[in-house]
């Protein structure tokens, strides 16, 4: 015999389930992985920033399911020989940006799906976040390989992608 849920006891589980998200994704975390795009010219324009993005980070947790999407707005800048040597938070050049006008947003990382040769798609989302983001990565988000940040338009279609590199251990 089966029986039915209460429609109450339904929208407590949701809102526990909601809420006990929300309380994961605002909790700090230990970040081991960095996927960190290159210097992007001309910026980007996302709805989460006031200004355009000349670089997205993505710090990611040792569990792999939650991380700090960085949306900097730092200009770059660069030598006379097109290297970069400021601006935005690179490793090569950390601290030589305006800490203010880079947005952290907490987020959680979720599997979406595999695909063909070993390819697998993560969704970024969270409370902050309104810009549909994935990541694309060979094998695990935490193993070395190609790494691609997309990001989606209307009707989930590809906007743009961005290359990304990743680096094993994150640089405080």
């Amino acid at each position: 015999m089966r029986t039915l849920m209460p429609t109450g006891a339904i929208m407590l589980a949701a809102c526990c389930s909601v809420a006990s998200a929300q309380l994961i994704v605002d909790q700090p975390i230990t970040p081991i992985v960095e996927l960190q795009s290159g210097p992007l010219t001309p910026g980007f324009v996302l709805d989460e920033c006031p200004r355009p993005i000349h670089q997205i980070r993505v710090l990611v947790d040792a569990k792999l399911d939650r991380g700090v999407l960085v949306l900097d707005g730092n200009d770059p800048e660069f030598n006379e020989f097109g290297g970069l040597v400021g601006g935005i938070q690179t490793p090569q050049v950390r601290g030589k940006g305006d800490p203010q006008l880079a947005v952290q947003l907490n987020c959680s990382i979720e599997l979406v799906k595999e695909g063909p040769e070993k390819w697998r798609l993560y969704r970024i989302s969270g409370p902050k976040i309104r810009t549909p983001f994935r990541i694309a990565t060979k094998r695990s988000i935490a193993d070395g390989g190609p790494a691609r940040l997309v990001v989606l338009g209307p009707n989930d279609k590809v906007k743009a992608v961005v290359e990304c590199t990743r680096y094993g251990l994150v640089i405080p």
